[in-house]
Parts: structure tokens; sequence; C-alpha cells
């Protein structure tokens, strides 16, 4: 999964990049920055000590720093940095500074402002390339293939929806616009979280009740964390963390939280395989079947998927091991309707 993390300068969202990946960043902001963090999940540690392979796998979330926007005079070239950088993006979080009293241009802090200026950017940048494109086609006139004129006909009603500032996600297209939408990297058709960059006295995020409010009104993901303590969290030892969080009231680390925040907005669920080489988490959709779940391991698996070998980890981890869960009957074989549940341990029985 390829998380894009969007605001206005000041937002506090390379705060967040470097707590999230752990990595330093150009303090000048003069580049757009990409880490792939691993995320740990501790069931896959778990059927590693049980079932002892060579090595685990877990699964990795990507995440990418970008360019601070700046409201009303984003550029040609940041449009495309955008989407050069982060159009592959499976969903944004929205950094929103929601302390002081003051932002970072010396005005009064407004972070609901601030999330109605970031999703209008965004429709802006959509926008412009809509246009575009629908300009090439305009030089054509007269001249438009089937296609070209029906491609026209859907960016058009494309163009009157971000024109509004809208988002283009929610919006209903058929299988075929939306293919042929997907091949722009718009933006606006990703799912977005609104993440609130509260004061280390407002871990609840009191302060950003109209933020909050809007963001519900949008269909936004959202939580509340602030940045510059979780960063100072995250440097510290494994074992200090504890004690640390407990006196702030948090049960987990800033991290944990997003990367769980970013599973919901992409409705997102872990299945695992286990062999002799080795224990993997694998990421899936939601209600996605048992040969979606096989081709996601190999593309031959799920041409030539013939059933799955169920588990669930909540059996493996009572009964310690694939051979005692098979005694115990609490194995199953499931077929090609089979919809797999977050948690399954899989083998997957296919022909070549």
């Amino acid at each position: 999964m390829k998380i894009g993390l969007v605001g206005l300068p000041g937002s506090g969202k390379t705060t967040y990049f470097r707590m999230l990946s752990g990595q330093e960043t150009d303090q000048h902001g003069r580049r757009s920055q990409v880490a792939v963090v691993e995320v740990p999940d501790p069931r896959t540690a778990r059927i590693f000590e049980l079932c002892q392979p060579k090595r685990m796998v877990q699964p990795e979330m990507t995440f990418v720093d970008l360019l601070a926007l700046h409201s009303g005079d984003s550029s040609a070239g940041e449009e495309l940095e955008l989407v050069k950088v982060a159009g592959d993006a499976d969903a944004f979080a929205i950094v929103v500074q929601c302390f002081g009293d003051l932002d970072s241009r010396g005005e009064p802090l407004n972070p609901k402002g601030d999330l109605e200026t970031v999703l209008l950017e965004m429709s802006l940048t959509d926008l412009a390339i809509v246009e575009r494109r629908l300009a090439r086609l305009a030089k054509k006139r007269g001249d438009l293939g089937t296609h070209e004129q029906w491609e026209e006909k859907v960016l058009s009603r494309c163009r009157a929806i971000l024109a509004r500032g809208d988002r283009l996600l929610g919006e209903s297209f058929t299988t075929e616009e939306s293919k042929l939408l997907r091949g722009f990297s718009l933006l606006t058709m990703k799912p977005l979280l609104a993440v609130l960059n509260v004061a280390e006295d407002d871990l609840a995020g009191a302060g950003a009740g109209e933020a909050r409010q809007f963001a519900n009104g949008k269909d936004l993901g959202r939580i509340a964390l602030c940045a510059e303590l979780e960063e100072e969290i995250a440097q510290l030892p494994a074992d200090e963390q504890t004690e640390f969080l407990a006196d702030f009231g948090l049960e987990e680390p800033g991290r944990e939280r997003f990367i769980r925040a970013a599973y919901d907005l992409l409705d997102v669920i872990t299945f695992f395989t286990v062999n002799e080489n080795e224990a993997h988490a694998w990421t899936i959709s939601a209600g996605a079947t048992a040969p979606e779940a096989a081709g996601k391991i190999h593309s031959d698996m799920q041409a030539g998927f013939v059933r799955a070998e169920v588990v669930p980890f909540t059996a493996l981890d009572e009964y310690g091991s694939m051979a005692a869960c098979r005694e115990a009957g609490v194995m199953r074989v499931e077929g090609v309707e089979y919809v797999v549940q977050d948690g399954d341990i899989l083998q997957i029985r296919f022909t070549r």
C-alpha cells in the first residue's frame, strides 16, 4: 500500500513522515521523499515462532512526503510532481495544523479552512489534468472516433464535478469509466484521511472540532495525533516507549494508530501463508475471495485455483501447529466462492 502525505506549509506533514518512516528528511523541503517501511503484525511473528520456517515476511507500506501545497498558486510543475510521485498512491493523508494560535503564515489558525484549501487544491490539480486532455481532444474536433467521443463525454462530466471543487470519489462511474479515469492518476479518486496535528495538551483533538465535523461531512477518515510528541516517542528504545505512552494516556505509538487508520480507510485485511521457507503476511481488500488471495501470491495460483485449506490464526495459536489443527478438525477446505477473513492462514491448492 502507498500513502501520500499532503498538507500546507507548517502543517507538520514532514514530521509525520519522519515518525512513520524513521528516516531523516530534506530539511529544505525541496523534493518529495519516499520510504518503504515494514508493518509489524504480531501474528506473523507468532506463526514464525510456532512453525519455524527460515524467514518471516511482514507487509510493507510506502509513505510519500509530498511537496507542501500552496493555496491558489500551484504551478503546472507542482501538479505534475504530485501525480508523478504519488499518482499511484492508494490513499492520501491530509495533515492539518491544529495547535497554536497562528499558522505558518502568521494568520489566525483555521484547521477547517486549511482542510478545505487542500481539498480544493487537489480538485484543481485534477481539473488541470482533465482540461489538458479535453483540449487535445478538441483539436481533433470533427475527427473523433467513437471511443474518443465517449472519453470526451466522461471527462466533460468530470470537469463539471471538479470545477465545483468536489471530489470524483463517490461519484457513480461504470466499470469502463473507472478504468479510463485510473489511467489519469487523478488525486480525488483516492480515499482521504484527515490527520489532525494536535497539541501535546490536546491529544483528543478537542480544539479541532470544526475540522473534525468538516471531515465527517466530506466522508474523510480522520485521526488526531501530535506529530512532535509521536516523533519523540518513536525515537525512544522500545522498552521505554510503553512507560512514556502511559504518561500521556496512550495505548500504542502513533505509527501503529496511523497504520490501522489507513487499513480501515482502505478496508483491507491480512491473510497469511506458511511453509518450510517462510511465514508471509499478505494484504488484500476486505471481501476478496480465495482465488483473488491466491492471485496476490502468484497469478498462476489464481488461474489454476482448485481449493484453499484454511486455518484461522486463533486456531493455530491455540493448537500450536498446522498438523495439530488438522487433527483437531479446525482446518477447513474452501472453494472458489470463499471470502477470505482477516487472520486466515491459507494453503492454496492449484493446477499448473
